[in-house]
């Protein structure tokens, strides 16, 4: 079963860590790290107000490239700048 590093960056300057997975196929690995860019995203909006922009990056065994994806997330308040959560 092929092995894929997956990194994890916060905007682009800071690794949230990294860690090596099994996986089956290419279709496996998209749909882990996806989730791991949901999950960790969920965390990061709850941490910041911030726009959060977090990438995971995928290698194979060999330390190729194979999979990159990015999401952002930006906050905006209502108009009045009084919104409370």
């Amino acid at each position: 079963m092929p092995r894929y590093l997956f990194e994890v960056v916060l905007n682009g300057q800071r690794s949230l860590g990294d860690t090596l997975v099994d996986l089956a196929d290419l279709g496996d690995m998209r749909r882990e790290a996806l989730k791991a860019l949901q999950d960790i995203a969920i965390d990061e909006i709850i941490a910041s107000d911030q726009v959060q922009t977090l990438t995971v990056s995928i290698r194979d065994e060999n330390g190729l490239p194979v999979y990159s994806a990015t999401i952002t997330i930006s906050e905006t308040w209502g108009s009045d700048g009084n919104s409370t959560i």
